[in-house]
């Protein structure tokens, strides 16, 4: 089932290259969770009903989360290569791509907090037969969002005047997950029980 291109980005990303690094994965990952998401709705819901109006808008902005999340993959891994090309240099140059990659870590949890967001809008009773499926979703945006929030830590550490409107929004992001995560997570467990 693993085809070739997921095999080489595996070995890209276990080579001694810079990128694809962590926080492309985190992209991925966060991606991969939407898929998964989308499985288990296209399973539970809509092969039930194919015209369930908020399964097919649920579909829709999976989707669409799922190919933001990769294109944030992709940024990560660009951004990232620019913080390296001027991390000798030092000056403003390092300091925007410092901040640029600050602020795409952030995207990405927030990306995954979305997730979180959207699993939770969910009937999950009605996943009752694939939650194991809508359980990984979770986890897999837990560690995109937890990923994101240590790739943009050390970013911010490295700015010399750190913007302050990124340590807001890291805090809100914070909260919004720290608020949904742990509750949603129980609830899941307590249906696989």
């Amino acid at each position: 089932m693993l085809d070739d291109k997921l095999l080489k980005y595996i070995e890209d990303v276990s080579s001694d290259a810079s990128t694809p690094g962590g926080g492309n994965v985190a992209g991925v990952i966060n991606s991969l969770g939407c898929a998964l998401m989308l499985m288990s709705l296209r399973i539970a819901v809509l092969k039930k009903n194919k015209t369930d109006s908020e399964a097919l808008n649920t579909e829709k902005e999976l989707n669409m989360l799922k190919d933001r999340s990769l294109c944030l993959a992709r940024e990560d891994s660009c951004l990232f290569s620019k913080v390296m090309k001027y991390w000798r240099e030092g000056g403003s140059s390092l300091q925007n791509a410092l901040e640029e990659s600050a602020k795409v870590s952030l995207d990405i949890s927030e990306a995954a907090v979305l997730l979180i967001s959207i699993i939770e809008k969910q009937d999950l009773k009605r996943f009752k037969n694939i939650i194991t499926d809508v359980g990984i979703a979770l986890e897999l945006a837990r560690a995109a969002y937890e990923s994101g929030m240590l790739n943009f830590k050390i970013n911010y550490d490295g700015m010399k005047k750190p913007a302050g409107q990124l340590k807001e929004k890291e805090k809100n992001i914070n909260s919004e997950f720290n608020k949904k995560f742990p509750v949603l997570r129980k609830f899941v467990k307590t249906i696989i029980n």
